[in-house]
């Protein structure tokens, strides 16, 4: 074995560089399936929000006064879950792409005819809440809250 390595000790730098590169793509690999597992738990939070609202209000389709009362606190629900997105993305946990995708998703959501008339109800009856939704909102969509 001594004589092995005698032989072949010149590759011991190479072998070990080798290991520690493996060991680095495997720890990157690991921290990126780690941030989409939680960015797919924060899509599931949404997905469930989305079901217990009326398809009436999800397709802009005119809806009863019942309906709307029904819908109301899942919109609350969803600004909620949308400011949490937000600060999550202000504070360096969600990727740029998958922000971009939640920011387009609460532009056309906030788009919709109730979804609109709720929140605006919902931030007019609340003025110290979801200073993050109104800062997006007042940025037509359009901005990037790491850069704040």
């Amino acid at each position: 074995m001594i004589e092995i390595l005698k032989e072949f000790g010149f590759l011991m730098p190479y072998a070990t560089a080798f290991g520690v590169s493996v060991a680095m793509i495997q720890l990157w690999r690991t921290a990126t399936q780690a941030v989409t597992t939680f960015e797919d738990s924060i899509s599931k939070e949404y997905r469930d929000i989305a079901r217990r609202i009326s398809y009436k209000a999800l397709v802009g389709m005119e809806m009863t006064d019942h309906e709307k009362d029904e819908a109301l606190n899942e919109i609350y629900n969803y600004m909620d879950l949308c400011n949490e997105q937000i600060f999550l993305r202000k504070s360096r946990r969600i990727r740029k792409s998958t922000w971009g995708d939640w920011q387009e998703g609460m532009r056309s959501n906030f788009g919709l005819p109730f979804f609109n008339e709720a929140s605006e109800e919902i931030l007019e009856r609340l003025p110290k809440t979801f200073t993050e939704l109104r800062r997006v909102r007042d940025c037509d969509y359009n901005t990037d809250p790491r850069k704040w």
